[in-house]
């Protein structure tokens, strides 16, 4: 026998998967006439239609989905994945992980799985589209997004990645760098989903710290550009490289390199290191995430984020949503720091 999902529930009933969802969770508002449509649609699938499923639709499963979008291996994700299953344990709630690949389609369909599961609630890590943030949203599920956020109706775990960034500016030009390059990721310009872009605040920040020391944009200093998901899916390392062969080719004369993460940094330092410019005697490096800087040669000048912490807080933040049946929408910061290794020293005179 053919086993329907939430889709082809929707399909049958015309209507959006979202509305289902609301009708199987008894949550938010469904016209009379497409409740009818939605309960004929079930009838006729055979879709959870017996007297256990529908009083368990009334209760909640104590499970927390959450979508990654990157891999495990990576140190960013797992610990985030390691704080959020910490705050679920101790509230005695489960977490379903999905990954999305850093697809909006795939994103969508996790979306659409855990609606099925009939999860409390939805964390995000990182959305990739706001829409698939609204449909959970829609179907009367709780939603928390992590780094980044999309969504003005869900909650959200945050850093301030200007502040950071302009901490991190601050460090190289205390230390006497005036001629300092970015290395960084491409942004969208304009609207669209982009509501608090990282990439693009960390390079205004870059901006601002030059202007607070009196020094203009020299686009020559800059390279940006769009690094594919390398091997583990990890994304970073191979554009460090060759950004910041780009880099030295196109203004020789930097005593500082600010990396827009540590992955971009460290494929900098490859770079540095076969060129044969010591590090920091010749050209300082600092990067941003703390991810594995420290393991680095020479370990890396960075700003920590606070990994762990985001995970648990957002767990935390979308089982206290869920226990209060409260509407969500806030925002809520994590405390970054700048943390000095070996990677940084004052700038060469000449």
């Amino acid at each position: 026998m053919r086993e329907f999902r939430l889709k082809d529930v929707a399909a049958l009933a015309g209507v959006s998967t979202a509305t289902v969802s609301r009708v199987l969770h008894g949550n938010g508002y469904v016209s009379a006439r497409a409740r009818m449509r939605v309960e004929q649609a079930l009838r006729d699938s055979g879709y959870r239609l017996n007297a256990v499923a529908q009083e368990l639709r009334r209760q909640k499963t104590i499970t927390i989905g959450l979508i990654l979008h990157g891999e495990l291996s990576h140190p960013f994700v797992g610990e985030i994945v390691i704080g959020a299953e910490q705050a679920a344990a101790e509230h005695g709630f489960n977490v379903l992980l999905l990954n999305a690949h850093g697809n909006a389609d795939r994103e969508r369909e996790c979306v659409e799985t855990l609606l099925e599961r009939r999860v409390d609630g939805i964390i995000f890590t990182t959305a990739v589209q706001g829409k698939n943030v609204s449909l959970a949203i829609d179907a009367g599920v709780r939603a928390v997004e992590i780094e980044r956020r999309l969504c003005g109706a869900a909650s959200a775990v945050v850093v301030d990645n200007h502040a950071a960034a302009v901490e991190a500016m601050r460090h190289l030009v205390g230390l006497g760098h005036r001629r300092i390059g970015f290395l960084g990721e491409a942004f969208p310009h304009g609207g669209g989903d982009e509501v608090a872009d990282i990439p693009r605040e960390r390079f205004e920040a870059y901006c601002d710290a030059l202007g607070e020391c009196g020094q203009e944009l020299d686009d020559s200093h800059i390279v940006l550009g769009r690094y594919p998901r390398e091997q583990g899916g990890w994304g970073g390392l191979a554009a460090g490289v060759a950004y910041m062969r780009r880099l030295l080719k196109q203004a020789p004369g930097l005593t500082a390199v600010f990396a827009v993460s540590d992955l971009v940094a460290a494929g900098a330092l490859q770079t540095l290191y076969a060129e044969r410019v010591r590090v920091p005697e010749q050209l300082s490096v600092v990067g941003f995430d703390d991810t594995f800087a420290r393991y680095l040669t020479p370990p890396l000048t960075t700003i920590r984020q606070p990994m762990f912490d985001m995970g648990y807080k957002a767990a935390s933040l979308a089982i206290s949503l869920v226990a209060e049946d409260a509407p969500g929408g806030s925002v809520e910061f994590c405390q970054t720091r700048l943390i000095i290794r070996e990677t940084t020293a004052p700038a060469r005179s000449g």
